[in-house]
């Protein structure tokens, strides 16, 4: 089931699913927890979990923050898994500032997503 519950260590508390990463050159994977934000354009994953799963930079490019800072960034090729939901070669952000996982609407749109928050449960089923 792709049914995942908030996390309410946050406040107010947060959607949030685990993810499988697969490195594409390497096979490695590594399983995380992540925010899913529907204001996010990409999926950022902190560049230590890109680093131990062996993944390769792909191109690098320009990103603006929420706070409208601009750096250059990397991406990384990997294939995302979501319960029994595989996404394969997406491209993802690698984070060297952060340490959070953030799923973002490049993920998010291929997807269907029910945000029940008085609930505070979140649910993601594969539109193909």
């Amino acid at each position: 089931m792709n049914k995942f519950p908030y996390d309410t260590t946050y406040n107010p508390a947060l959607p949030v699913c685990d993810v499988t990463l697969t490195a594409k050159p390497t096979g490695q994977q590594v399983k995380l927890t992540a925010i899913v934000d529907t204001g996010a354009d990409a999926t950022i994953i902190p560049i230590q979990y890109l680093q131990q799963i062996g993944a390769r930079r792909a191109i690098e490019v320009g990103l603006r923050s929420q706070w409208g800072e601009r750096r250059a960034v990397f991406l990384y090729l990997v294939d995302l898994q979501i319960s029994e939901i595989t996404l394969p070669g997406i491209y993802v952000v690698g984070d060297e500032l952060g340490a959070e996982a953030v799923l973002g609407r490049n993920v998010l749109n291929r997807l269907q997503i029910l945000l029940d928050g008085p609930a505070e449960w979140t649910q993601l089923l594969n539109t193909d």
